[in-house]
């Protein structure tokens, strides 16, 4: 087959892939809403006069110009859709507090001091009258009894200040206000027990508060029939997608030994229930109508799921997939998966763009492209006659088939590749099927004591066994390649490498051995610059929300000053990303003295954190360059700015809030030389060049 064929097969490609460039410009450097218009219309024209008029269609010297026309179509059409969504996820700000009214749009979580939920705002009271308004906000309130029995759905009048979410602006740190961006929220508030209250239930008929409803009855039938603590954790979420309750030990265990996609219900077990149920029902084909019929069934069973996992939105995503297939099935149209699969990911993005930026979708849709692709290649390597010996290769050829096509983005996302990702699978893809049907049984039989009770327990033995393995596995020499890292220019290029060998093999293009050489050359154009940069050294103040951690770095090698109350996850936290992409090979790590003085690259580091009366001599003797401000250091600002003008000054996260207000009024946080880590974010400076 040719490339010209298979996009033939596959028309929807056409429009998918102009749509995804539309949506990822659109979020990159922005494209005026007139010129997207602008587009759509003539776009649009061109394929109506296309259509009509078939002696065009059928002009082979013009198909060039239609595929132009379909391009500027879908390629506008992103842009609209992702500026529309834009638009809507704005509210009105100010310093003081507003009072808001919305509904619950999740099941709240309980955290260490408050209940957190995300708030579909949908009034705000200015000058005593409600305005309606559309936006979403992230609410964290103050901890209680009555914030404990709060549901989706519900309607509650909040006073309190909107805050737009940003980052700590560490470099290279996990971007939280980019993933909420992707969920539709700019903002988070946080109120106490006498700033809010709860109007009303949602009266209004729901199919999310139906959903939520639903998974909650289940999740109580679980926990009547025995199963508890862990088995319970790992069960609600391999079944329901519900992972409030897991350990971090448990999810940790899981992710290193490559599992961990089976506690987030997503595409793997739509695609288990899917394949399941379409070899169950596989004996209406043989009927008139029976494809048909499968087809109805197909759709009534994924969606039913979907509605019992709460509808999050990775099962919606999943499902809205598997039922262009099913669609695609019953049209008889078994040969093309990939027009099918480009036709959900058009529909899906053309719902919401902001979908394109969210792990799970580029998750789900590679891994199915992957396997789809891979799979059947695999299969036919090996001939295997024994029925359980060929499940096993099928179910290994689907392992790997899907790792070749997600493991970039594993690295990138998660910076780490689970070794033994083939014997993880073996027990977690069979053993999630078991468990999704007798936990269906169970919901079934739950009224018939005796057989439901009997069931809770074979599901909880079946979890405790599953977990028993994944944590042997986990505990296997090298069961985990950590600290790996791909930039996105990185990332890129694999993917690239990737379609470019893809092409080679199945479409026979020479021209694909060209792109090959030039993106292996291209995987060496930053080493190749690297070699000619000078090396530096720099200093690094953190924005670590209540501590101090100032990093000194330079030549492969970093120094790492900490305060002696941080602890080691956030340290990590913070720390290994830099040290991970600025490939620092050797770290070291010292505690802050009460005044720390370092003499690095030619630059002098003055570090206060507690005042003196012998300060003023120490400074005028050393003369530094920069000064830092830790918790305890503020009250000799005054006196700093007023010796020591021409001083770089640096105000660390660890100032405390009373602190802040008293030593830092409004007038005198914009001064020249002052650099305030908690308003402006981490503080990059390079001291010198490293000879």
């Amino acid at each position: 087959m040719t490339f010209r064929e298979f996009i033939r097969q596959n028309p929807f490609l056409r429009f998918l892939f102009p749509l995804v460039i539309g949506i990822t410009l659109a979020q990159v450097v922005g494209i005026p809403q007139i010129l997207s218009w602008f587009l759509v219309f003539v776009g649009l024209l061109g394929v109506i006069v296309f259509t009509v008029f078939i002696k065009f269609r059928k002009s082979y010297s013009l198909r060039t110009l239609f595929g132009i026309f379909v391009f500027a179509m879908s390629f506008g059409l992103g842009n609209i859709r992702y500026n529309d969504i834009q638009s809507q996820m704005y509210l009105p700000i100010s310093k003081s507090k507003i009072i808001l009214k919305g509904r619950l749009l999740n099941t709240p979580i309980e955290k260490a001091n408050s209940i957190a939920f995300v708030f579909d705002v949908l009034n705000v009271k200015k000058s005593d009258k409600w305005q309606n308004v559309s936006g979403k906000t992230m609410i964290y309130l103050q901890k209680n009894r009555k914030a404990k029995k709060l549901g989706v759905g519900d309607i509650l009048i909040v006073k309190t200040e909107l805050q737009r979410v940003k980052n700590s602006g560490n470099p290279y740190e996990f971007d939280y206000a980019s993933y909420l961006k992707t969920q539709h929220i700019l903002y988070s508030s946080y109120a106490d027990s006498l700033s809010w209250q709860h109007v009303e239930m949602n009266s209004n008929f729901s199919i999310k508060v139906l959903a939520s409803n639903w998974r909650d009855h289940l999740l109580s039938i679980y926990r009547k029939n025995g199963i508890q603590n862990e088995s319970f954790d790992i069960l609600a979420a391999l079944t329901l997608g519900y992972k409030t309750g897991i350990d971090p030990e448990i999810k940790k265990a899981w992710a290193d030994a490559g599992a961990m996609h089976v506690l987030a219900v997503s595409g793997l077990h739509v695609g288990i229930i899917y394949m399941i149920m379409n070899y169950l029902l596989r004996f209406l084909a043989r009927f008139k109508y029976g494809c048909w019929l499968r087809g109805f069934l197909l759709l009534i069973t994924l969606w039913m799921y979907a509605l019992l996992t709460g509808m999050s939105p990775s099962v919606m995503r999943s499902a809205t997939m598997f039922s262009f297939i099913v669609i695609g099935k019953m049209l008889k149209r078994d040969g093309s998966i990939y027009n099918s699969l480009a036709i959900s990911a058009f529909f899906l993005l053309l719902i919401d763009p902001f979908l394109l930026f969210t792990v799970g979708f580029q998750f789900s849709y590679l891994a199915v492209v992957s396997i789809v692709f891979f799979q059947p290649q695999f299969d036919k390597l090996i001939y295997i006659e024994n029925l359980i010996l060929k499940k096993l290769w099928q179910l290994t050829t689907v392992s790997l088939a899907a790792q070749i096509g997600t493991f970039p983005l594993a690295i990138y996302y998660f910076h780490q590749f689970p070794s033994y990702f083939l014997l993880s699978g073996y027990v977690v893809i069979v053993m999630a099927g078991i468990l999704i049907y007798l936990s269906a049984l169970l919901l079934i039989l739950s009224p018939i004591t005796i057989l439901s009770e009997s069931l809770g327990w074979l599901l909880r033995n079946i979890v405790e066994g599953m977990n028993f393995l994944i944590v042997k596995i986990q505990s296997l020499p090298g069961s985990v390649l950590r600290e790996l890292s791909l930039t996105q220019y990185q990332l890129t290029l694999t993917y690239l490498l990737l379609f470019s060998l893809i092409t080679l093999i199945s479409f026979k293009r020479k021209k694909a051995v060209l792109v090959v050489v030039v993106i292996l050359i291209g995987f060496q154009i930053p080493n190749t610059i690297q070699i000619f940069q000078t090396p530096k050294k720099e200093m690094l103040v953190c924005n670590s929300n209540g501590h101090s951690i100032i990093g000194f770095t330079g030549g492969g090698k970093g120094l790492f000053l900490l305060d002696d109350r941080i602890s080691l996850d956030k340290k990590d936290r913070i720390i290994q990303p830099f040290v991970r992409n600025e490939n620092i090979d050797i770290i070291s790590c010292d505690t802050l003295k009460d005044m720390d003085i370092r003499a690095i690259g030619g630059a002098v580091v003055a570090i206060i954190g507690k005042s003196n009366d012998g300060l003023e001599e120490i400074l005028k003797m050393i003369q530094p360059d920069y000064i830092i401000f830790r918790s305890g250091g503020l009250q000799s600002k005054k006196m700093i700015i007023k010796e020591f003008p021409n001083c770089k000054m640096i105000i660390d996260a660890s100032i405390y809030r009373r602190d802040r207000k008293k030593y830092l009024p409004e007038e005198n946080k914009d001064g020249v030389n002052l650099f305030d880590v908690q308003d402006s974010g981490a503080y990059i400076c390079v001291l010198s060049t490293v000879n």
